[in-house]
């Protein structure tokens, strides 16, 4: 017999079909069959000579009676189970025509997103999750003391706005003392706009502050050897190469941050990437991948179709559009 490290990799392609109230249709996998009993998403594997696509819309009509008229690419996962390698693609069905029937006796359901369990569902749909539930456009604050005067008028005119539901604020600058009473007053602005605070410092601040997550940057990610964070938080890391990717994938993160794209910056870790490494080291990763670096909402549909979740803009911050 092969060994899994012989074996072909598996194309897997499924749909997520997603309502105006946030509800996504899932089922329930039979009992007989690999992962038996979990939640999944319509889909199934590509056959020879097809597209991932034309795959999805021949699994889509033959599970559920659908003809897929619009898909928009959202994630893809490498993943290895104890017997079989896959490659996850996740397509957002924004359009499609008929009435959904399950033709193959399959228990459907509709669920928010919000209610859906990691443990509901195949490991490999981890990262589809999270990419579900995370935005497209990832603000991050630029250093305080740039304008200290300005900057909680200019963090709350970001954070009010209808198209921002996630904010991280960055400040490497500010000793531990200044960062805290900031973050405290940045929070308070979150709580008002019902939007999530990540801090980037020390893990153990999470709770004194009540905040949503943390990011690590690079050297805090490779220093992190906790390898089961809180579900009740978000934890994200800033990544520059394969490695701190792959670490990064051990650690079971929510999303990571990669980047220079295009921007050159002075640190010998931070040599711009360009769209083509991004589009490859985004294929590395289990979870979503924001691009940054020199980046505003105009480079948005670039970073999806190199397989991003979307951007991180720093400098860029204060122009974000409702």
């Amino acid at each position: 017999m092969n060994s899994l490290s012989e074996q072909s990799c598996v194309h897997v392609v499924i749909g997520i079909i997603q309502n105006s109230k946030q509800e996504v249709l899932v089922s329930r996998r039979k009992s007989d069959v690999h992962l038996g009993n979990l939640l999944e998403f319509p889909g199934g594997k590509v056959e020879k000579h097809e597209t991932p696509t034309d795959a999805l819309r021949r699994e889509l009509a033959e599970e559920l009676n659908i003809d897929a008229l619009k898909l928009a690419p959202l994630i893809q996962i490498p993943y290895i189970y104890s017997d079989r390698k896959i490659l996850l693609d996740a397509y957002m069905v924004n359009e499609y025509s008929g009435s959904v029937r399950a033709n193959e006796g399959q228990e459907i359901y509709r669920k928010h997103v919000s209610s859906l369990e990691d443990n509901d569902f195949p490991a490999a749909d981890y990262g589809v999750l999270r990419a579900l539930r995370l935005p497209n456009i990832f603000p991050i604050t630029p250093n305080y003391t740039q304008d200290p005067k300005n900057f909680l008028m200019n963090f709350e005119k970001v954070v009010s706005k209808k198209s921002i539901n996630i904010i991280q604020l960055r400040s490497h600058e500010l000793e531990n003392s200044e960062y805290v009473k900031l973050a405290k007053k940045c929070a308070a602005l979150c709580r008002r706009y019902d939007v999530k605070l990540i801090i980037n410092r020390e893990i153990e601040l999470i709770n004194s502050l009540k905040v949503a997550g943390v990011h690590l940057t690079s050297d805090n990610l490779l220093n992190t050897n906790k390898k089961h964070f809180s579900s009740e938080f978000l934890v994200g890391a800033s990544c520059h190469n394969i490695q701190e990717i792959e670490y990064a994938n051990s650690l079971g993160l929510d999303y990571i941050i990669l980047g220079p794209v295009v921007e050159k910056q002075s640190s010998v870790n931070s040599k711009a990437l360009g769209w083509e490494k991004f589009a490859e080291l985004s294929r590395v990763s289990l979870v979503p991948v924001y691009a940054i670096g020199g980046l505003g909402i105009d480079d948005l549909e670039m970073s999806e179709l190199n397989g991003g979740q979307g951007i991180a803009a720093i400098r860029n911050i204060w122009n974000i559009n409702n």
